[in-house]
This record gives structure tokens, sequence and C-alpha cells, in this order.
């Protein structure tokens, strides 16, 4: 390959698309190619934040014409599948921004390809680059609070229309097909993805979900999971109806048999030997995965695969956790796992 990975950006209606273009344009290794989306009013707020002029509408004309080695994926959640099964035939290496899919077979059929295709497929979880969640994952290898038996997560905000996103971004996470659901699926997959880094898989999940507030929206707006392991259980929290968004600090939290970890901006530890609690400073981020953009460029050159949460067999895992929540959440049932219905099925 190249010394510099060509790049192109296949969709760009997911706000976050933005921050990680400008990671892609601060590195050496990696140069930014081409943009596709058919919203012209996209087209053009690429070109203007990026500097590069070479856009398209279709994205085989891009791939066609400019041959990239990698491209980022942000389009709306339910695409991601269609997108790396374009891909990975060419050889083509791909990142999608979180959640994997808006289905567990979309995330198997993106794990095929790419399984067929011996491409990179990473999936961008911002809390991959989180250093408190990093030094609490460290300190539990480490046994630090023993045995893990609860981990506690909450997600979420006013909603994405109170908090400032653009239209475009709004449009498929309003939509119960192209996201998946509503704030069930926006977050629901930040605290399944940490249950299953520290966990594993789950036995069963029941979810609950509903539209409490926000009732101009088609989809849901509050969730909730509990998932159950043979010796641990986790509670987890998705919303888009806070009064004052992250108010506390959504801090995720591990209680273990030898003691408790808090992990936000600061890392705290209790113990039985120091229960007041002793403040760590977060760690450095491993070198070459200081932001999505540079690992997954990492990745590519160095032959390693994506780490820690940014693992496609992790997300997918995470993936299955999110559809047993909403299958329990619609049918008011516990759901076993694993979930294998869709191997079945056109």
């Amino acid at each position: 390959m190249a010394e510099r990975v060509k790049v192109a950006a296949l969709g760009l209606a997911h706000d976050h698309v933005w921050s990680n273009l400008r990671a892609l344009k601060a590195l050496d290794n990696a140069v930014l190619v081409a943009g596709a989306d058919d919203n012209a009013e996209l087209r053009e707020q690429f070109v203007e934040a990026t500097g590069c002029e070479l856009v398209y509408e279709d994205f085989e004309a891009l791939l066609d014409n400019e041959e990239p080695d990698a491209v980022f994926v942000f389009t709306p959640t339910a695409h991601h599948a269609d997108v790396v099964e374009l891909c990975a035939p060419r050889g083509i290496h791909a990142m999608v921004e979180k959640p994997m899919a808006a289905t567990l077979e979309q995330a198997d059929r993106m794990l095929t390809a790419a399984r067929k295709a011996g491409t990179v497929l990473m999936v961008n979880w911002p809390t991959a680059w989180n250093r408190g969640i990093r030094t609490a994952y460290r300190l539990v290898q480490e046994g630090a609070i023993g045995q893990v038996w609860q981990l506690l997560w909450r997600g979420g905000h006013c909603g994405p229309d109170e908090l400032g996103c653009s239209e475009h971004f709004c449009d498929f996470l309003f939509d119960s097909h192209l996201n998946g659901a509503g704030a069930f699926n926006d977050y629901g997959g930040y605290g399944s993805s940490l249950c299953v880094l520290f966990l594993g898989r789950p036995n069963r999940v029941v979810g609950m979900a509903g539209r409490l507030l926000k009732t101009h929206l088609p989809v849901d707006d509050n969730g909730m999971m509990i998932l159950r392991y043979p010796n641990a259980m986790c509670r987890l929290e998705m919303t888009w109806t806070e009064a004052v968004p992250n108010k506390p600090p959504h801090d995720l939290m591990l209680h273990g048999t030898e003691g408790t970890i808090i992990a936000g901006s600061d890392v705290v530890l209790y113990t039985r030997g120091s229960k007041e609690g002793k403040t760590i400073a977060p760690d450095a981020l491993p070198e070459g995965e200081n932001n999505a953009s540079e690992h997954f460029i990492h990745c590519i050159q160095s032959g390693a695969s994506p780490g820690f949460v940014t693992c496609a067999d992790l997300s997918r895992n995470a993936q299955e956790i999110m559809e047993a929540g909403l299958i329990s959440a619609t049918n008011g049932i516990a759901m076993a796992l694993p979930i294998e219905d869709h191997l079945f099925r056109e």
C-alpha cells in the first residue's frame, strides 16, 4: 500500500463525520480524496469544511473513479451494511460510525463481507477514546476490584433536536427504520459495548422503552436494559429527555467483590482497604489510538485489528444485546441469547 492511505467519505448525514474528517486531515499518513452524499447541501458543506473539491452524488461512481483504499461511512445507520458490502469486495477498508447497524442481521452481513474480503472493519464508539474508561478497564484487568458483578451506565441528553444536531442527523435519528429505534439505539449500544468489553455476552436481556415526553417524535425517547450474566447483572439507561444534560455526569460505575470504580473525568477507586476512595489520573491513550481516524489508518497500515470497543466482533455482540432489548421491550419477555432467527428468514 502507498505511504499515504487514500480515504473517501461515503455519507455525510451523521454529525460526527466532521470531527473525524478534521482528525484525518491532521494525519501525515492519510489523505482525503473525495466525499459522496445524495444531498447537495451536505456536499457543499463537505467542500467548505475539508477543502477537498471532489464530491459525488453516487457512491459507486466515487469508488470507480477515485479508487480509495478506505472509506469513512457516515450514512444513516441502516445503510452501513449496504456500503460495507459495496466496498469489501473491492478490497476497501471501512470505518462506520456507531452503532454498527440498525439490526443484528445487518451487523452480521457486515462481518461476513469483511471476513470474506479480508478487509478492516472498524466501528467508531466515542467511548473508545475515553481515558477514564480505558483506565477503569486496566484496573479491572489488574484485579483492583476483584470479580465484577455489576456495571451501571447511563447515556443521553436533552434530545438531538434540543441539543442542536443538524436536520440531516435528526432526520434519520427520528426514523425507526434508519436508526433501528430512537434513544434506545442512539445510546443503547454505548452501554452494550461496554458490557461486552468487561463481561462478555449476557445470558438474558430485559428491555423497556417508550415515548415519555417527546410526543412530537415518532420514536422512543427513553429506554432501559437489564443484562443477566451467570454471576453479574448490568443496568443500562438511555434518554433524550434530560432537562439539564449530563447532570449528574454519566460516569461508568463498576462494582466488584473487592471494590468499586467510578470512571469519569477522573477515576475514583474504592476498595476494602481504601474506603474513602483514591483518585487516579486517567492513563494516556495507547500509541496509534488517540482518535478514530488515527487508529483506523494505523490498523490498515500495520495489519493490526481494531482494538478496544472498536472491534467489529465486539460491536456485533453489542448489536445482539440491543436487538434482544428491543424485542423484550416490544413483547414484554426476557430474551435469551444467542438470537439467531435472522439466519433463517429472508
